[in-house]
Formats: C-alpha cells, structure tokens, sequence
C-alpha cells in the first residue's frame, strides 16, 4: 500500500485499471489486476467473470524446425550465439521429446499463447555481464537454462516475442497488448522476465 500510494501517478496504466489514490482503489488493483492481495470479502466470488474473446484461440502445434525461433533471438551478443548453438545442438532430442509428449497426450487440442520473453541480463541497462566472459569460460548455467527455456516454448507451439533491450521491450509491450507488461518495467529491466497473453 505505501508503495502504491507513492507512485500511483507514476504511469497511465494504473488510472486505466480504476486507481484514483484511494486506499479501496489500491486493494481492489493489487487483488483484482496484481493479485498481490487476496480476492476482497465484498466482491461476489460464486460467479466466474464474463470473459469476451475478441479473437479465435488459436491451437499450439508442435513445431520441429527451429529456424524461425533462431530468428527471432536476434544476433550480435557471444551470449545469444552460445544460446542458438545449444538450441542447434540440442533440436533433436526437443523434437523427440515433442513427439513423445504429443503421444502421451493423445493429440489434445492446446491453447496456442502469446508469449514476450524480456532477456533482460542481456541488455546494455544491466551491464550484460554475460557476452564479454562467454568465450572465456565464463558462467553459462545461466545462458544454458534460457535457451532450455525458449526451446521448450517454441516447440510446444506458442507465439513467441523475444526482446534483449529496455526500448524494444517497451515498444512490444504496447503493440502486442502486453499492458501489465509496463507496469513493472522499473522492477524488472534488470532481470529476465516472461510475459504471457492469452
């Protein structure tokens, strides 16, 4: 609640959500919007909320070529090039384990999301301490889970947006309805961030 009085002004998104520096504002925002605070005694829980879908859900697919995903990394950084060999080096087993996971699960329809993934330990505001040491030994255990991780999500079939700079973040947050996204960009341009909007 202090925080929230503090910087409530701070950004339009707030006011969007219905916070006008009232304390009730601020508890209805952090357990309606955030879910910082449990679900309020006064609002009526026994009904699910209406949910309006602009658009048709689309269905994830399992993919099995990895250029697309490559592309969207982007280039330049030792650390993404270390990324891209391992997802490479390792397409094989993801495309087998897709298969495997495909059978187990009797072809069930899933829900393709959209997914931005903030790689924000690269980007020059955190000092990018990764890509001078990658070719030195440096740590990779770090580099080695987020390719794990983005494999894993392109495979599985979900629309990805990869950012690695503060400005692209921010310009793909906005234009691909990811709002809450700017909500907690002060707390997190330093650190690696995963986005979904479904």
């Amino acid at each position: 609640m202090k925080w929230m009085r503090a910087r409530w002004t701070s950004d339009p998104c707030y006011a969007y959500y219905g916070v006008d520096g009232t304390d009730c504002s601020f508890l209805v925002y952090l357990s309606e919007k955030e879910w910082f605070c449990p679900p309020l005694p006064w609002k009526n829980r026994t009904t699910s909320p209406i949910r309006i879908e602009t658009k048709v859900q689309q269905q994830a697919f399992y993919r099995t070529d990895f250029a697309q995903l490559l592309e969207l990394m982007g280039s330049g950084k030792e650390s993404l090039i270390f990324m891209k060999k391992r997802i490479r080096r390792l397409s094989t087993q993801w495309i087998l384990a897709a298969q495997n996971l495909n059978q187990k699960l009797e072809t069930r329809k899933r829900q393709r999301k959209k997914i931005l993934i903030h790689l924000g330990f690269l980007t020059e505001e955190a000092g990018d301490v990764f890509s001078p040491v990658v070719s030195k030994g440096g740590p990779l255990g770090e580099l080695v889970q987020w390719a794990d991780i983005l494999a894993t999500l392109y495979v599985l079939g979900h629309s990805l947006k990869i950012t690695a700079t503060l400005r692209e973040l921010q310009r793909r947050s906005k234009a691909e309805g990811f709002f809450r996204t700017m909500l907690l960009l002060p707390r997190i341009f330093k650190a690696v961030a995963i986005y979904s909007c479904w």
